[in-house]
């Protein structure tokens, strides 16, 4: 990773922003008063109009149209750096990689619009782990200014904030754009990774295996199901997120890894309107799903893509004593594969069916054999038919197919699948 001390680029000193105010304030950052929203920005305006306010301290809302960020600007630098539904996430994962453990997962309640949620935290650790803490907060606002580089079309807004204590590390803002700036120049020769927040998915688990061996391998099956940031792959692995997106930048050109794309975000709340962190549902009353598949790979993608939904998953690797477990769980859907030790997907189906209380349930054959004669045998034995994807392309298009049978079959009560 690049050195952050080295020379950085220069930005102008002054700059007049130029938008509708929408609200009233005194006019302290060469221009951007508080209040006043920029819409539609390029990287080299955001970044120019950092170095403006980062003369005055307060709260920097920015957003795209796939994250959103709070800066807060101290000191003349650059304190913290909270991305929105990732704070906790981020920083306990940080703080853990630096052996700094907690009994409790902290809950911060944001009542004020202007003020970081993790800050009163972030302090008491600090006081206690200082060098750990401050390398955490570093990485984190890297990691962080490496995504605003990634993406392009800024809006952001200005709230001074003069209240805050100044107990926690101020880092000088062009030493850390500098260092941005010239890993997303790395980060742009890649083939398909494009930004530290893209999820991936683990395609060729026989392949992958191979590579890394029995000891390695349960950990990346499970950071690779789909639901988990490259950066979050990253600090799993306790290694530099350029290190992890340059292996799995070579995986997916292998087909054995999916880089999936960013997904937009639906918030649709006014800029700076006092966000709240994304917290994930503490109790799954969605409809029960039963997966059955001798893959724990696919069994760990289902549960955790079901889960993020909303539903409520019970999975099996055995199809000879899958069938008493369904009785048991009374799902609203069974998913099943087709090649299984023991007993087939369609044997399964037999069992299934003989079974009174479980006759009307719907299955849906999800297996690799994307052929005309499984899907005609699917169709012949009353079931829905889905192909396990094998490419970037077919995973999405798996997701899609997924969404629309469970939307027809055991649609959730908000529907909100994302």
């Amino acid at each position: 990773m690049p050195n952050p001390l080295e020379e950085v680029s220069q930005y102008p000193e002054e700059m007049t922003m130029t938008s509708t105010p929408l609200g009233s304030g005194s006019n302290p950052t060469g221009g951007v008063r508080d209040g006043q929203v920029v819409r539609d920005a390029s990287l080299l305006i955001l970044l120019a109009a950092l170095r403006v306010m980062v003369r005055s301290s307060g709260i920097l809302h920015v957003e795209t149209a796939y994250h959103r960020w709070k800066l807060l600007l101290q000191r003349g630098g650059l304190v913290l750096m909270e991305e929105e539904g990732h704070v906790i996430a981020t920083l306990t994962s940080k703080l853990g990689n630096r052996g700094i453990r907690f009994a409790r997962i902290p809950n911060w309640e944001q009542k004020e619009p202007n003020r970081p949620y993790c800050y009163p935290f972030v302090s008491q650790v600090f006081k206690r782990y200082p060098e750990q803490t401050k390398s955490a907060l570093k990485e984190i606002l890297l990691e962080n200014l490496l995504a605003l580089h990634l993406e392009d079309k800024f809006s952001f807004v200005w709230r001074p904030v003069s209240d805050i204590p100044d107990n926690l590390p101020v880092w000088q803002l062009s030493l850390l754009e500098g260092n941005a700036s010239k890993e997303a120049r790395q980060w742009q020769q890649f083939q398909y990774v494009q930004h530290p927040y893209q999820r991936v998915q683990l395609l060729d688990a026989a392949n992958m295996l191979a590579r890394v061996g029995n000891d390695n391998f349960p950990l990346f099956a499970r950071v690779t199901t789909g639901q988990h940031r490259l950066s979050a792959i990253a600090d799993s692995f306790k290694q530099p997120i350029y290190r992890t997106a340059l292996l799995l930048d070579k995986l997916a050109q292998k087909k054995i890894v999916a880089i999936l794309p960013l997904e937009q975000r639906h918030s649709q709340e006014a800029l700076g309107a006092g966000d709240q962190p994304i917290q994930p549902p503490m109790n799954i009353t969605g409809p029960k799903i039963f997966v059955v598949d001798d893959s724990p790979v696919l069994l760990r993608q289902f549960h955790d893509l079901l889960v993020e939904w909303g539903y409520q998953v019970s999975l099996s690797d055995d199809a000879t004593t899958a069938t008493q477990l369904i009785a048991n769980y009374m799902p609203a859907v069974i998913f099943l594969d087709i090649n299984m030790p023991g007993l087939s997907g369609f044997e399964l189906i037999k069992q299934i069916r003989r079974q009174p209380n479980l006759a009307e349930i719907p299955l849906v054959l999800v297996t690799a054999e994307n052929s005309m004669s499984n899907s005609f045998r699917a169709r012949w034995a009353n079931c829905r038919f889905i192909a396990k994807p094998k490419t970037i392309d077919d995973t999405v298009t798996f997701r899609e197919q997924l969404r629309t049978v469970l939307r027809e079959l055991a649609p959730l009560p908000t529907d909100q699948l994302v």
